[in-house]
Order: C-alpha cells, then sequence, then structure tokens
C-alpha cells in the first residue's frame, strides 16, 4: 500500500492530487485542518476494487455449494438419508432464480445518467444509511463531477439526526442548510438559485410527521426534483416491501441500495431486481465518505454471471 501526505488550501485541490497521484482507487485515512489549510493522509492499495471481488467471491461462495448440490442430485449421489421434501424446495429456489435472472436484460435494471435534475431528494426509513449515502452524492457531485452543491436538511428531530451529516459537510466544504418548515424552505429559495444541485436528506421517520411529509411531497413532485430511495439489503423481504410500497408515493426515480457489505448471500439484491421496476443507480458497502459507494454495473453484471 502506497501512503502519501498531501498539504492543500481545500478539499477540492487535496481530492483531485489526490487523483492524480494515487488513482481512482485511492483512499482518504484522515484530514486534519492546520491553520486554514487541510493535511491529507491517502493511500492507494496494491490491488484494485478490493472490497468488490471479495463480495463478488463471497457470492461464489454462497451459491456455488448449491449449484454442487444440483449435480449431485441430478447424479443420485447424496449420503444417508435426507428428506426428499426438503432438497427439492432447495432445488426449486435455485432453479427459480437462475430462471428468472436469465429473463432480465440487467442492464435495463441500471441506471446509467443520476444526478441531472437541480434538486435530488434522497428518502428512507430509519437505520437504512440514508444520511451517509447523502454525503456519498455529495462527494460525488463535488469531486468527480465538479458540480456546485449545497445539503439541505429535514433530519431535525431525532438527537444528533443532522450533526453527522453536517460534519460531513464541513470537511467538504458544502453549504450546509437546516430547514424545519415551510419558512425556512422559501427562506432559502434564492440561496439554493446560485447551486447546481441542491441534496435534500430527508427524516426517516416522515410517516409521524405529517407537516415534513407536506414540504417533502411538494418538493418531490416538481419536475425539477430527481427523487432517490435508499433500501438497505440487510432488511427483511416484506419490511423492504412495506418500505417501497410507502416511499413510491414521492415519485421516486431510482433506488440506491445500502449495506452491501453486511449480507452473507445476494438474496436480497436478487429479490429486489426481479420484484421492482425501479432502476438502480449506486450500491454502498461500508461506512466510509467518499468512499464505500460503487455504480450498480460494476456489482449488478458480476452478480447475473454467478447465475447464467
Amino acid at each position: 500500500m502506497k501512503m502519501k501526505i498531501f498539504q492543500v488550501d481545500n478539499l477540492q485541490e487535496g481530492w483531485v492530487k489526490i487523483r492524480e497521484d494515487l488513482g481512482d482507487n485511492a483512499i482518504i485515512l484522515s484530514i486534519k485542518e492546520i491553520d486554514g489549510r487541510f493535511e491529507i493522509l491517502a493511500a492507494s492499495p496494491e490491488k484494485k476494487e478490493t472490497k468488490l471481488k471479495k463480495n463478488i467471491h463471497k457470492i461464489d461462495h454462497k451459491f456455488n455449494p448449491l449449484s454442487r448440490l444440483l449435480s449431485i442430485l441430478d447424479k443420485g449421489l447424496i449420503p444417508g438419508k435426507l428428506e426428499e421434501s426438503l432438497l427439492d424446495e432447495i432445488k426449486g429456489i435455485y432453479l427459480k432464480i437462475a430462471e428468472n435472472i436469465e429473463g432480465i436484460d440487467i442492464q435495463e435494471k441500471i441506471e446509467k445518467d443520476p444526478f441531472k435534475k437541480k434538486y435530488i431528494t434522497v428518502l428512507g426509513n430509519i437505520s437504512s444509511g440514508k444520511s451517509t449515502t447523502v454525503a456519498k452524492i455529495g462527494a460525488i457531485l463535488k469531486f468527480n463531477k465538479n458540480r456546485k452543491i449545497a445539503i439541505a436538511s429535514f433530519d431535525f428531530y431525532k438527537i444528533g439526526g443532522s450533526e453527522s451529516l453536517k460534519k460531513f459537510c464541513e470537511i467538504m466544504q458544502i453549504p450546509f442548510f437546516l430547514i424545519k418548515n415551510e419558512k425556512d424552505l422559501i427562506l432559502y429559495k434564492d440561496a439554493f438559485e446560485e447551486f447546481d444541485h441542491i441534496l435534500f436528506d430527508t427524516p426517516g421517520n416522515i410517516k409521524q410527521l405529517p407537516e415534513v411529509e407536506k414540504i417533502v411531497s411538494f418538493i418531490t413532485n416538481s419536475s425539477q426534483s430527481e427523487n432517490i430511495l435508499t433500501v438497505p439489503l440487510t432488511r427483511k423481504e416484506n419490511i423492504v416491501e412495506k418500505d417501497i410500497n410507502y416511499f413510491s408515493k414521492f415519485n421516486i426515480d431510482h433506488l440506491i441500495l445500502t449495506k452491501y457489505d453486511e449480507i452473507q448471500n445476494s438474496i436480497p439484491l436478487i429479490f429486489i431486481i426481479l420484484n421492482w421496476n425501479y432502476k438502480i443507480s449506486y450500491i454502498t458497502d461500508g461506512m466510509d465518505v467518499p468512499k464505500d459507494i460503487k455504480e450498480a454495473s460494476e456489482i449488478l453484471t458480476q452478480l447475473v454471471e454467478v447465475y447464467r
């Protein structure tokens, strides 16, 4: 691993230098502000996309045994006495997934051109990784796409709800606005005009906040708003279904799937791909900002190959 310290006047300059010197796979280990300047410790892994490869490897380990089991079943080589109904069920689950995946054009499931509109509203239930995802999107827009952005949060109802996001904004030098009511939204309207994008972070408990829900509904119904739903892959299928059904009223444009690093197999991913028509733009696999977020194509195209 190659490590290097960068002394820069601002974080955007630092990010550019890090990518030039250490490549796109560089990771930021620490950031210190010293006398108005920033000292950034960054590193470049020897192997690229190690986490992605680990996850693909993890999928192989989880599902290749099933493939081998099917082969053994077909040859009649099962040792001992196992219930035929159980074996049929295992075989049926795998074949059903493989058959359904075979009929899907995975490219049609990938949102290839996200973040086009001025207002980007990010929604999701409590503990969906929503606020961290907002910070990651902010980093992509500012450092990778060179856009002028601001982040606005409605999430002031729980203790520390917006504090971590505000801290990320301070580190990345992104203007931050806290919106508590409709008056605040009107007050900031003129200030928002100078930015290419405004990222809206919404509260996870929006169901219990009718006034905020009303404001968010107003924003998401605007033709200038691109609406993203964060869906954690760690949730049970029935909870995911409830969340998607509820948040669909906010005119969701595409999904960002979170917590990919915490799942034990790819069933949650397959479940979402097969059951909803929403496209997927990004998949997050950790808490590190601005890292740990990947374009959906990096993972989904590899995933499908496991079954085909």
